[in-house]
């Protein structure tokens, strides 16, 4: 397990830092070409598209991972099952997108929905090879797809927005980015789909299934209510700001966290009756996940301004509050995603779509608060506000299935906040001496405060010792392949 592991961690790392490091500049250059109003109209049609993906996926992927010694006939009736789903959301958005556009007074939204709704049909025809590899742990193919669609969507946003296509390169290149992953998926794994769909765990199946769509339906639908309820308050253009500065503020959750969560997620599910195994796992994801988001999240809100000023020039300065309140959030956010694994995993998702659900009746209220009293900033302020009173529970009820105490929860983030404090006291000094609103002293004072900023982390949280520097010194090891997952197995699982 671990040498898979290792061999996984490896392409993650390389193919989606590269890739990262070329969405960045891909993100840097398109927004200086597109208006925020273009960001704004893809949120809006983003809202609807997620939602309806869900629907027709109905937490199958889930399913396929989760349950052991799948037959031919019971993956034949996943596949129909998604694929029905997928063809009937997409006739219900293709009908409704004129309806949904005047709802929002945004007449191009119907346009944009009906084409960006063939991702519907394109992602539900990967969903078992999808979850087929993922069950074997072969996250490496499964990276290898998604740079692939990934690469794909990056040259096609650029030619097109080079081109003034306005919003509509970034849709072509969502469905390029879906297209290519789909069909790279079925490449690694050619599974194909027969024609018998019995089995006797049909039943069982969709019990599951359910469950987790469920729970999944209500995160999304409050994860996305703060575009809904902020593009019928304020308009497609100050939602364009606050698309951008969540974008920007949810890289640790989205590139970080998330590629430990790939990993958690089948592993957990391979040690559901081990909870021992489970909470040292969990213990050892907290703390590298913790060590990397916290400089990141902390760094946005430290150099926000500057940040804006010179990456996305001045016409996005108005997101700046915004950035660093979300950036708040996305520090909190990089851990909470760790937890739900263990819960699916022990196979607790009538709670987790409980949890969603309070979530589900309670953001949106604060987001609505929000948007009337201080647009993308209110919406900001009630997610850094209202959604960690609430976390706290499912938190909770994660470290009880696996008997964590919470002192030993806090034990794992003592090394990076100690570092993260000596940083911020760097910056702010920095910040202090170097004074000036041109746009070369930003430059100049971004450039300053990013560098000394990461050395001081870097250096106190090395000087720190304890497991986490054995661990980042492992995790190095496989990333630069100094040693072979193999030799990792005389280590310890901490």
């Amino acid at each position: 397990m671990k040498e898979q592991v290792a061999k996984s961690v490896f392409w993650m790392v390389w193919s989606r830092g590269v890739l990262q490091v070329l969405s960045f500049i891909t993100t840097i250059v398109v927004a200086r070409w597109l208006s925020p109003s273009d960001y704004g109209l893809m949120a809006l049609a983003g809202i609807w598209i997620s939602v309806l993906v869900l629907i027709s996926e109905f937490g199958l992927g889930a399913a396929v991972l989760q349950f052991r010694d799948l037959s031919v006939e019971e993956l034949n009736f996943c596949f129909y099952l998604g694929f029905s789903l997928a063809s009937i959301c997409y006739a219900a958005l293709y009908f409704a997108a004129p309806f949904i556009g005047d709802w929002f007074n945004a007449p191009a939204l119907a346009d944009v929905l009906r084409v960006v709704g063939l991702t519907l049909l394109i992602s539900a025809l990967a969903i078992i090879p999808d979850g087929l590899l993922r069950k074997q742990l072969q996250l490496d193919k499964v990276t290898k797809a998604e740079v692939s669609g990934a690469v794909v969507s990056l040259v096609t946003v650029l030619a097109l927005a080079w081109n003034g296509a306005g919003v509509w390169a970034l849709i072509y290149g969502m469905l390029a980015r879906a297209a290519v992953q789909s069909f790279a998926l079925y490449l690694y794994w050619p599974w194909r789909p027969g024609w018998r769909v019995s089995g006797s765990r049909r039943r069982e199946i969709l019990d599951f299934s359910s469950a987790t769509f469920g729970s999944r339906l209500m995160w999304t639908l409050y994860d996305q209510s703060d575009s809904l309820v902020l593009g019928k308050v304020s308009g497609e253009v100050a939602l364009g700001f606050y698309t951008m500065a969540r974008d920007l503020a949810s890289i640790p959750v989205t590139r970080i966290s998330s590629l430990v969560n790939q990993m958690s997620v089948p592993l957990m599910a391979t040690l559901q009756d081990d909870r021992v195994a489970m909470r040292k796992m969990l213990l050892r994801g907290l703390r590298l996940t913790a060590s990397v988001s916290t400089p990141i999240c902390l760094g946005f809100i430290l150099v926000a301004e500057d940040l804006v000023r010179v990456v996305l020039s001045d016409k996005w300065l108005p997101m700046v509050p915004v950035l660093q309140l979300l950036s708040v959030l996305s520090l909190i956010r990089s851990i909470d995603v760790l937890i739900a694994p263990v819960l699916r995993a022990r196979f607790r998702t009538t709670f987790l779509a409980a949890y969603n659900a309070v979530l589900f009746v309670v953001m949106p209220l604060a987001f609505l608060v929000g948007a009337h009293s201080g647009g993308g900033v209110g919406v900001a302020t009630a997610w850094v506000v209202v959604y960690p009173l609430v976390m706290t529970r499912m938190i909770g009820e994660a470290f009880r299935e696996i008997e964590l105490p919470w002192r030993m929860f806090w034990d794992q983030l003592r090394a990076p906040t100690n570092a993260a404090l000596f940083m911020t006291v760097a910056v702010l000094v920095l910040q202090l001496l170097i004074k000036g609103d041109e746009l070369g002293i930003a430059v100049t004072r971004l450039a300053v405060c990013s560098g000394v900023g990461a050395v001081i982390y870097v250096g106190v949280l090395w000087l720190s010792g304890g497991p986490l520097r054995d661990e980042l010194r492992e995790v190095l090891g496989w990333i630069f392949k100094r040693h072979g997952g193999k030799a990792g197995n005389n280590g310890k699982a901490n």
